[in-house]
């Protein structure tokens, strides 16, 4: 029985692949295809690693491939169960961004609202002429 080390053939080209706890070496593959007539361009993401390390993950586990974010669809060993590829689909991270305005509570621009929280004046933040405002509990003419 030849043995090969594993570590040695992903050392060349293998990325960081990390899942949970284990981290390792893998091979990311993006082939591109054109489907649906020609008018799709579609990318198939598949890693081949080491089985001993992440032979066990199962559909929808989540992992790192390379600093971008990844689930797994589908594991399969290869020819001597020493090497697994793994079928990925890119997770689509949004970033969440707040632009926030700071508020000097005891500067000219501030209301305290009927809770005692400080507000920002309507007529000094910069508002659109035509924009509505609430004041108490009305909203443009309704009753309390």
């Amino acid at each position: 029985m030849l043995t090969d080390d594993s570590d040695l053939y992903l050392s060349d080209f293998g990325v960081s692949v990390t899942a949970g706890a284990v981290s390792g070496l893998g091979i990311l593959d993006m082939p591109s295809e054109i489907i649906v007539d020609n008018q799709v361009l579609s990318t198939d993401y598949t890693l081949t690693c080491q089985a001993s390390k992440f032979g066990d993950l199962l559909y929808g586990s989540q992992l790192n491939v390379n600093g971008a974010a990844y689930t797994v669809r589908t594991t399969m060993l290869l020819t001597d169960g020493v090497f697994v590829q793994i079928s990925l689909q890119r997770s689509l991270e949004t970033p969440h961004t707040t632009s926030l305005t700071p508020l000097d509570a005891d500067g000219p621009e501030a209301e305290v609202d009927d809770l005692g929280i400080a507000q920002l004046n309507p007529d000094v933040d910069g508002g659109a002429p035509d924009s509505t405002y609430i004041t108490g509990n009305e909203l443009d003419g309704g009753k309390p």
